[in-house]
């Protein structure tokens, strides 16, 4: 007589799941509209099964914005660069290119990470993550600085932490032109690839 082998849960697979549908609601209707009701029938799953997950909202908001910078990381583990790994110059693009809102995923992307900048303000554990991941990200774009300046691809005279505030700081003010229409993702890619050209040599 056969028996019932009890199926095995993928446990990242449910979270995942309901973080996506918590994601697509904040991008569509911001924060406010955020309940557990709402992010069940969003994902297609029960209120009690989000419940089993997760113990109450703050816990989901920071699950879902986390699991959004390891959609970010997956991006990257899955580029592939002509030479096999990326130059400097080829990491510092692609880096400043994710900030902008140039296609359906990335504005959803970008359009959470405002909606959760207000809420961080009054809540500790989410605005952690910001505060621990803007010096990150500030580190990495300085690192690469560093490494095209070893390679003699950028000038020894830049400051490295500098040149980083500058290109976050470029690539970041194109969001809001580009999500309203102003400019396009194209006019916004071709003001990096301007800076590039002249920090590059």
């Amino acid at each position: 007589m056969p028996v019932d082998v009890p199926r095995q849960v993928d446990h990242k697979a449910r979270r995942d799941q309901i973080a996506e549908a918590l994601l697509d609601i904040v991008a569509e209707h911001g924060l406010e509209a955020i309940s557990v009701r709402a992010v069940a029938a969003q994902a297609g799953v029960s209120a009690g099964r989000i419940q089993h997950y997760f113990a109450n909202k703050d816990e989901l908001l920071a699950y879902a914005i986390e699991y959004q910078d390891w959609l970010v990381q997956q991006r990257w583990n899955e580029q592939t660069w002509p030479e096999g790994e990326p130059t400097p110059r080829e990491a510092l693009r692609w880096v400043l290119l994710e900030t902008i809102p140039r296609d359906d995923r990335r504005r959803r992307e970008w359009l959470v990470g405002v909606a959760y900048l207000i809420r961080m303000l009054a809540n500790p554990k989410l605005r952690a993550l910001y505060v621990d991941g803007l010096p990150r990200l500030y580190r990495l774009l300085a690192d690469l600085v560093r490494a095209a300046q070893e390679a003699g691809d950028i000038a020894p005279d830049r400051d490295p932490e500098m040149e980083a505030e500058l290109l976050f700081g470029l690539a970041d003010s194109q969001g809001p032109p580009v999500v309203l229409g102003v400019r396009t993702p194209e006019q916004a890619t071709a003001a990096i690839d301007y800076y590039l050209d002249h920090l590059f040599r």
